[in-house]
């Protein structure tokens, strides 16, 4: 996150704050960071190095956000259709029909939306209940049940109707991966259930429970 001494704090998610430990306020602070005040042309890698360089004088630090960039940017969402049959046909489809639903902290059982919406985990339980398969209802838990396929395998390993986990340090999010580097999930607060990119940056591995 930023220091405010940095001089480049911002409100990100209009509260009216401006909050160097609140993720939105972080995150538009550091792309204001990045971009400078005057033109600096982020698709030149040598201005990308000078700009991530000033965020932190660390040569390992940029070496790092670059693989990430590029690890990110191989990744096509939407390149062509949903390749699932049976079971996971069937998981993808019950978490489809979902998409606006509002996030709950909280929300959802196997029965569908509950406190008027779902959270992550609540609709990866909601989904697989389709199929008759009954999961854990937290992400850290749902973590543990299937078989683990390792960060460092790639989205290439992955099939339809998997679950993509993210953690920095404990498990804290997960979603339904659709193929073509694509999830279903429900995000956090303020969000709705919907389509997002498996962003590799917190990505900590799948699981898969369908064989």
């Amino acid at each position: 996150l930023l220091d405010g001494a940095l001089g480049v704090e911002q409100d990100g998610n209009d509260d009216g704050r401006r909050d160097p430990h609140n993720a939105y306020d972080a995150a538009l602070g550091a792309a204001v960071l990045l971009c400078g005040t005057g033109l600096r042309n982020l698709s030149d890698e040598t201005q990308l190095r000078a700009a991530l360089y000033s965020y932190n004088h660390s040569q390992a630090y940029v070496t790092k956000v670059l693989t990430i960039i590029r690890s990110y940017d191989t990744i096509q969402p939407g390149s062509g259709p949903i390749a699932a049959t049976g079971d996971a046909k069937t998981v993808i489809e019950a978490a489809l029909a979902q998409q606006g639903m509002p996030y709950v902290w909280g929300g959802g059982n196997a029965a569908g939306p509950t406190g008027g919406g779902f959270d992550c985990s609540g609709l990866v339980v909601y989904s697989y209940a389709r199929i008759g398969m009954a999961l854990p209802r937290t992400s850290r838990t749902q973590f543990t049940v299937g078989t683990r396929i390792p960060r460092e395998a790639g989205l290439g390993a992955l099939r339809p109707a998997d679950l993509v986990f993210y953690s920095p340090s404990n498990i804290h999010h997960v979603g339904i991966y659709l193929g073509n580097g694509e999830m279903i999930n429900a995000p956090y607060t303020g969000t709705v259930v919907r389509i997002d990119r498996v962003a590799l940056g917190e990505y900590a591995g799948a699981v898969r429970l369908l064989g």
